[in-house]
């Protein structure tokens, strides 16, 4: 690589994720927000209990906006991507842990777990890095188990967004002044022992309460729409 096209790189690696987080904070200005299930976090909240977050890939850019400032420990993938993402949830006020099934897995999964451990918040993304879009992967189940920290799925909709077609997940952007349903799950807890087909039947039944929550939001924001 030449020294320009590294200058070049850098550059690109310093600015983008400002800019996107500039952006993000703007279009943020002018959203209405309408939370949904946001009791379920006030009764963790109450009894001292940290949590992971689930959002399917598809959210992360209102993700940063919307959990921004909480010093969650986010995992995030070790690809190029995925630093950009990273760098993004951090300049929002979160942290993260790079690492996927084929890069830094393992130690990702060890950092998520002693952090969550300690008291952090997390947040996943269980259909990312590659999908398939909505499908849950076992790391997620994983971590539960080891930290004792529940599950609470969450999704976002709007009224009005951008839906970038030919990203895997379909990724989503809520237009200015759009009205964004924020839908919070019940959290779900993972016993701390499975045998293989508890497991699978534990990944089932929670990637369907995801499902549900994504269709909940779905449903609200079709209400608003129809009530204008």
């Amino acid at each position: 690589m030449s020294h320009k096209d590294s200058f070049k790189k850098r550059s690109l690696s310093f600015f983008t994720p400002r800019i996107i987080r500039i952006m993000i904070l703007m279009l943020g200005l002018t959203y209405k927000k309408v939370w949904v299930g946001l009791e379920n976090l006030d009764n963790l909240e109450q009894s001292n209990q940290n949590w992971i977050y689930a959002t399917w890939h598809n959210n992360i850019l209102m993700d940063a906006l919307i959990l921004k400032n909480q010093n969650l420990i986010a995992l995030v993938s070790a690809s190029p991507d995925g630093r950009m993402a990273a760098r993004v949830l951090e300049l929002m006020g979160n942290q993260t842990v790079a690492g996927s099934s084929s890069r830094d897995g393992t130690k990702a999964l060890l950092t998520m777990i002693k952090r969550i451990k300690s008291g952090q918040k997390g947040a996943i993304t269980p259909d990312g890095p590659r999908g398939p879009r909505y499908k849950l992967q076992e790391g997620i189940i994983f971590i539960s188990q080891k930290t004792d920290a529940p599950l609470v799925p969450i999704h976002i909709e709007a009224t009005r967004q951008w839906i970038f077609e030919k990203s895997w997940d379909k990724h989503k952007l809520p237009k200015p002044f759009a009205t964004v349903v924020i839908s919070v799950g019940k959290p779900y807890r993972i016993p701390q022992r499975l045998s293989k087909v508890e497991l699978e039947k534990t990944m089932i039944e929670f990637e369907r309460k995801m499902l549900e929550n994504v269709n909940l939001a779905i449903e609200i924001t079709s209400k608003i729409k129809e009530n204008r």
